[in-house]
C-alpha cells in the first residue's frame, strides 16, 4: 500500500466528514430558527377581531355548561383590554365574561371570588360605555344586572335606572337577540311598579318570530302565553300552550300542565314565577348573544 495516497485519502474522508458535520450543524439551526419563527408567530397577540370572535366561542362553550373556559376567557381579555384600553367592545366582553365567571365561583361556594366578580364585571361595563354611551349591550347586560340587583340589595334607584337603561338599548338596537332577551326575560321579575307589560308582549312577540322551535324556543312561548293569562287573554295563553303541547321538547309538560290546569281555572303561579326567575337570573345572563 501506497502509505502516501493512504494519508491524503485519509485526509480527504475527514473533510467531508466535517463539512457533512458543519451542514448538518447548519440544518439543525436552520431548522430551530424556523421553528422559533413559527412558535413567535403563534404566540403573536391576537387582534381585537380575533379576541372578538374568540369571546364568542368561548360564550358558547360557557353557554353549553363548559365552566372551565372561564379563566382564560377572562384573562384573555384582560390582555386585549390592556392593549387596546380604547376598544368598547373589548371593555363589554371583559364585563360579560367576568359576570359569568360569578357563576363558576358561586357554583363552587367560593363567595370572596364571586364578590371580587360581581365588582370587576359592572366597572368593564361602566368602562365601555364611557368610551361608547351608546353601546346597546353594555347598556342592556348593566340594565338587566341593576334590575335583579337592586330589590336584593335595597337600593330604590337601581332597579329603575337598569329599566332606562334597557329600554334605550333596546332603542339604539331593535333587532339584537341580545338586548331584547335581556329586557324580556328581567321584566317579568321586576316589581309591578316598574314592570311595563307592554314591553314584556313586545320582546317576547320578537324573540318568538325570531327563534327556531326546540326547548328554548318553546320555553318562550310559555313565557309569552303565561303573560297572556296574566293579561286576561285566555284563548291566546291557550293557543300557545298547544302549540308546544306535542313539540315533544323540554317545555312540553309544562305547557301540557298548564294547559289541564287553565282548565280547571287554577293556573300554577307558583310555577310560573319560578319559570320567570329562571330566565331572568339565568337565560338572560348566558343566552343572550
Amino acid at each position: 500500500m501506497d502509505c502516501g495516497n493512504a494519508g491524503k485519502t485519509a485526509d480527504r474522508v475527514a473533510k467531508r466528514t466535517s463539512l457533512a458535520l458543519a451542514l448538518l450543524v447548519w440544518i439543525f439551526i436552520l431548522v430551530a430558527m424556523a421553528d422559533a419563527a413559527i412558535a413567535s408567530e403563534g404566540a403573536r397577540p391576537m387582534t381585537a377581531p380575533e379576541v372578538l370572535a374568540k369571546s364568542r366561542s368561548y360564550q358558547y362553550q360557557f353557554r353549553s355548561g363548559d365552566l372551565t373556559v372561564l379563566d382564560l376567557w377572562v384573562a384573555m381579555l384582560d390582555v386585549a383590554t390592556s392593549e387596546e384600553p380604547d376598544n368598547a367592545d373589548l371593555w363589554y366582553w371583559l364585563g360579560y365574561a367576568t359576570l359569568a365567571q360569578v357563576a363558576k365561583a358561586l357554583q363552587s361556594g367560593d363567595t370572596a371570588a364571586a364578590s371580587a366578580a360581581m365588582q370587576k364585571g359592572p366597572a368593564a361595563l361602566r368602562q365601555a360605555l364611557k368610551l361608547n354611551p351608546d353601546h346597546a349591550e353594555a347598556l342592556s347586560q348593566l340594565g338587566g344586572i341593576q334590575t335583579l340587583l337592586g330589590p336584593v340589595l335595597k337600593l330604590p334607584a337601581m332597579a329603575p335606572r337598569g329599566v332606562a337603561q334597557m329600554n334605550r338599548a333596546v332603542e339604539l338596537a331593535p333587532d339584537s337577540l341580545r338586548v331584547r332577551l335581556m329586557r324580556a326575560f328581567t321584566g317579568p321579575n321586576l316589581p309591578v311598579e316598574l314592570r311595563n307589560t307592554a314591553h314584556e308582549a313586545e320582546d317576547l312577540d320578537y324573540l318568538i318570530e325570531a327563534s327556531e322551535w326546540g326547548t328554548a324556543g318553546d320555553y318562550i312561548r310559555i313565557l309569552r302565553a303565561d303573560l297572556h293569562w296574566e293579561l286576561g287573554e285566555v284563548e291566546k295563553a291557550r293557543a300557545l300552550y298547544r302549540s308546544v303541547e306535542h313539540t315533544g321538547s323540554g317545555a312540553s309538560p309544562d305547557a301540557r300542565s298548564r294547559l289541564a290546569a287553565l282548565e280547571r281555572d287554577a293556573m300554577p303561579v307558583e310555577q310560573i314565577k319560578a319559570l320567570r326567575a329562571a330566565a331572568g337570573a339565568q337565560c338572560a345572563m348566558c343566552h343572550a348573544r
